[in-house]
């Protein structure tokens, strides 16, 4: 089943246009990036991404978004749509 999810990012000053683009650059199989997006408030970069599964996110996220340079904190909202 799809995983769909928010990904809301904290990055070091003045780091949030890079850290959106290479968010937005990600090719992985099994993940999806929907949309990166600098924002403010709280958080620097909105990501809505959505994977295959739940392993493929994790480890997708993991993987990917974790690792780039002015990546502070991520905290992950997933979507659970009412039917």
């Amino acid at each position: 089943m799809a995983v769909t999810a928010w990904v809301l990012i904290q990055t070091d000053i003045g780091k949030a246009r890079p850290v959106a683009e290479a968010i937005a650059a990600i090719k992985r199989p099994g993940l999806r990036i929907l949309a990166a997006d600098t924002v403010t408030g709280p958080h620097d970069v909105i990501a809505h991404v959505e994977a295959t599964d739940l392993e493929a996110f994790n480890t997708g996220l993991e993987a990917t978004v974790d690792v780039i340079p002015g990546v502070e904190h991520r905290t992950t909202c997933m979507a659970f749509h009412a039917r």
